[in-house]
């Protein structure tokens, strides 16, 4: 099993498939080498698939992981996360860690509302 993200680019956005990740050290190793590859390929949006990630690190290394990702994630980027079910009040605390941080960052249950919310125009009002 691969322990690194794979990436598709699609129009308008990067696809990033996360591998499992057992440690803050691997996810926040994720985010940056998320980072850098939008960085490369010049894309600011990015659909995350975490359905592989089914054992998630207790609440206070999700935290600590949210804190370091929104340092890594300053370039403005769009991120929209599918999540398994079972994972929603852990991603959910994540969220709202990045997102009290100035990330744009949503996580949704349905691939099909995450790509429509990632593509979406934002027109400052």
């Amino acid at each position: 099993m691969t322990t690194v993200p794979e990436f598709e680019e699609h129009e308008g956005y990067l696809f990033v498939r996360i591998p499992p990740c057992d440690s803050v050290e691997q996810m926040c190793a994720n985010a940056k080498w998320i980072a850098t590859e939008c960085h490369a390929r010049g894309f600011s949006k990015v659909l995350l698939d975490t359905l592989l990630i089914t054992n998630l690190p207790p609440a206070g290394n999700l935290y600590e992981v949210g804190a370091r990702c929104a340092d890594l994630l300053v370039d403005h980027l769009k991120v929209a996360a599918v999540v398994c079910a079972q994972a929603t009040s852990s991603d959910r605390s994540f969220e709202n860690v990045l997102r009290n941080r100035g990330i744009n960052y949503r996580w949704f249950l349905d691939a099909e509302q995450a790509k429509q919310w990632l593509v979406k125009d934002d027109v400052p009002k």
